[in-house]
């Protein structure tokens, strides 16, 4: 048997060139896509995929095709069988997440991470802690001022403050500990 190569270049040429159409097609389904999340404001996730089938990281569909574009033109330029079985393996599973993606499936919308959120909110009450232990620091002096001046009366009323002061700091680091032990 004779080793036609002409006939493999063909083939080679003509399954790239359907690969093209459909890359093409699929191009302007992540164009759609993407002016339609610009104009209902909805901010995808910058990371669709795991980093082994895209190294991409974009919220605009449009990227990963593109990156999916780059990978066809290595593709076609691969002189080695095994280097574009490769490239063929990928293109393949790229298209298919794709495609799969762009029709309909779940997207990754950007969503708050749940930890972030947390360590906000941790954040704020420990903030809110330090300003509750500063005021706690002048009821002090206010009351050992009021007891210099014989002022009992003003002393009792910092001391009433004061009370309710601790009691804020005591729910506050209550609620701080729950926090950090729900982690």
């Amino acid at each position: 048997m004779i080793y036609d190569g002409s006939r493999t270049n063909h083939v080679r040429k003509e399954g790239l060139q359907q690969l093209d159409n459909i890359v093409a097609r699929l191009e302007q389904q992540a164009q759609q896509f993407d002016a339609e999340n610009r104009k209902r404001q909805r901010k995808l996730r910058e990371q669709w995929f795991s980093q082994s089938l895209f190294h991409s990281r974009s919220n605009l569909a449009v990227d990963y095709v593109q990156e999916l574009k780059q990978l066809i033109a290595k593709l076609s330029n691969a002189n080695r069988p095994e280097v574009r079985n490769f490239l063929a393996e990928q293109v393949s599973q790229q298209l298919m997440a794709l495609t799969t993606a762009l029709n309909g499936c779940s997207l990754p919308v950007e969503k708050k991470d749940k930890r972030l959120v947390q360590q906000s909110r941790l954040a704020q009450m420990h903030q809110q802690l330090a300003t509750y232990r500063g005021y706690e620091q002048r009821l002090l002096i206010n009351i050992e001022n009021c007891r210099r001046q014989h002022d009992s009366i003003g002393a009792q009323q910092q001391e009433k403050r004061l009370n309710r002061c601790q009691q804020a700091l005591t729910a506050l680091e209550a609620s701080i500990q729950q926090l950090e032990e729900g982690r």
